[in-house]
């Protein structure tokens, strides 16, 4: 189990710097209403380093819950990603690549509470 939440906190990390590395990316990705996207994004990615470095602490519980109340916020972007049909970076999705980037997101979630859970 600690191979999984070491290998969860890496990729998470990292997909936190990408924020940071890879803007634009993110920039396309945010609803027009929400104000100042590229603020919005960064302090996404900020989220997505800190939150996870927290499931390797005594409030692994606090972090996990925390997170899989995260996750389920930020899907929003990617639910808008599929309403619009937008592109991620260079490809538009179909439905079905939608769907599974949709059943990636449950299975982070299902992760985060298997750590929450069992750890």
């Amino acid at each position: 189990m600690k191979l999984l939440t070491y290998a969860y906190v890496i990729f998470f990390i990292l997909a936190g710097l990408n924020h940071f590395i890879n803007p634009g990316f993110y920039d396309a990705i945010v609803p027009p209403f929400i104000p100042f996207p590229r603020a919005v994004h960064q302090f996404t990615g900020f989220l997505e380093i800190l939150i996870p470095m927290f499931l390797l602490t005594k409030w692994r519980s606090e972090a996990a819950l925390i997170m899989i109340v995260f996750l389920i916020v930020i899907y929003g972007a990617n639910l808008y990603v599929w309403v619009e049909n937008l592109p991620y970076g260079n490809r538009v999705f179909t439905n079905l690549q939608h769907f599974y980037r949709m059943l990636i997101q449950f299975a982070y979630v299902g992760i985060t509470y298997i750590i929450y859970r069992y750890e």
